[in-house]
């Protein structure tokens, strides 16, 4: 077994990612096959085979972290909520763990993704981060003092429902009235842009009309990294992290994104709280997955792996998993 490497898989409802990784966040032996159809059993046994690959090439891992697309409760390695996945109530780290024969330990992916940026990306050094990931939806991750906060039950870091407009849009995905995710999820706002007669394939082109100038375009961007901004505020307010966070593809949109933000976070968060706190781009990209559910393997198992085989026990880790 090899005392420096642990092996990060990232399972998305299109593909699987995967990798080797030190304790240094360098990855290598890559791999990306796309995920099978059929259930939570045919994506163990999909990720097992590319583990079995990954090892082939770079070397027996001490174990094996899973960063899976739903809340979950990390400590029994269990999903909390089905999805296309059909994973609900399935024992996850436990089954990757027998396919395997290592220790595995689950991660919710926007959790693992702010383990990331903390471990290895834009939060390096930081004790403390607040993640936002824009993407189809608006996912988010919390760590306080090292360690991934999941709250109670594992349910911790859903900012995108947080209310930031009492009785405005829709929420397409909780049905409630002004969520974050109804201003700032690519979803809601592709629907809105394109309700108006305007194609876009995805945000890309709505930010890139803004930056054209054009009206309707201009108006959603701008509300919608005022809405981000209110969001950022309050959730500072509450945690006063060191470091904000904000990934996604819509993430690299630059300046027309991060100096409405800025302004909105220095104008709604307490003095106290606003100054120093930094509000930057994600740092990792594509590859946050993967990084951090190597890093919940290296928490979890970093120094007696080989005499485990499962995370399921009735002993809470430090580092347990959530969304």
């Amino acid at each position: 077994m090899s005392p420096d490497l642990v092996i990060g898989v990232d399972v998305g409802g299109t593909a699987i990612k995967a990798a080797a990784v030190d304790r240094d966040g360098r990855a290598s032996a890559r791999r990306e096959v796309p995920t099978p159809q059929g259930g939570s059993a045919a994506v163990v046994e999909r990720v097992a085979e590319v583990v079995r690959e990954i090892e082939a090439e770079a070397g027996r891992a001490r174990a094996i972290g899973v960063g899976w697309p739903t809340p979950l409760d990390p400590v029994r390695g269990v999903v909390l909520f089905d999805n296309k996945l059909g994973s609900a109530g399935v024992n996850i780290a436990d089954l990757v763990s027998r396919a395997t024969g290592r220790p595995a330990c689950i991660e919710n992916d926007a959790n693992a993704a702010a383990l990331a940026e903390y471990l290895y990306g834009a939060a390096r050094g930081a004790g403390s981060v607040v993640l936002l990931t824009l993407g189809t939806g608006v996912g988010g991750g919390i760590v306080l003092n090292g360690d991934v906060w999941h709250g109670r039950d594992g349910a911790a870091g859903e900012v995108g429902h947080v209310k930031v407009h009492p009785g405005g849009r829709k929420c397409l995905f909780c049905g409630r009235r002004g969520c974050l995710e109804a201003y700032a999820g690519a979803q809601a706002i592709l629907a809105r842009y394109r309700r108006a007669g305007k194609k876009a394939e995805g945000m890309k082109d709505v930010v890139a009309a803004a930056r054209r100038g054009e009206p309707l375009a201009v108006r959603i961007v701008s509300e919608m990294a005022e809405m981000i901004g209110m969001a950022v505020a309050d959730l500072a307010n509450i945690l006063n992290p060191e470091i904000v966070v904000i990934g996604g593809g819509v993430a690299r949109a630059g300046n027309i994104l991060f100096r409405p933000i800025r302004a909105a976070v220095a104008r709604e968060a307490l003095p106290n709280v606003s100054k120093g706190l930094r509000v930057v781009p994600a740092r990792l990209g594509n590859e946050a997955g993967t990084l951090g559910a190597a890093g919940c393997a290296w928490k979890r198992y970093g120094t007696s792996a080989s005499s485990r085989t499962s995370t399921t026990g009735n002993r809470r880790s430090r580092i347990a998993s959530s969304s």
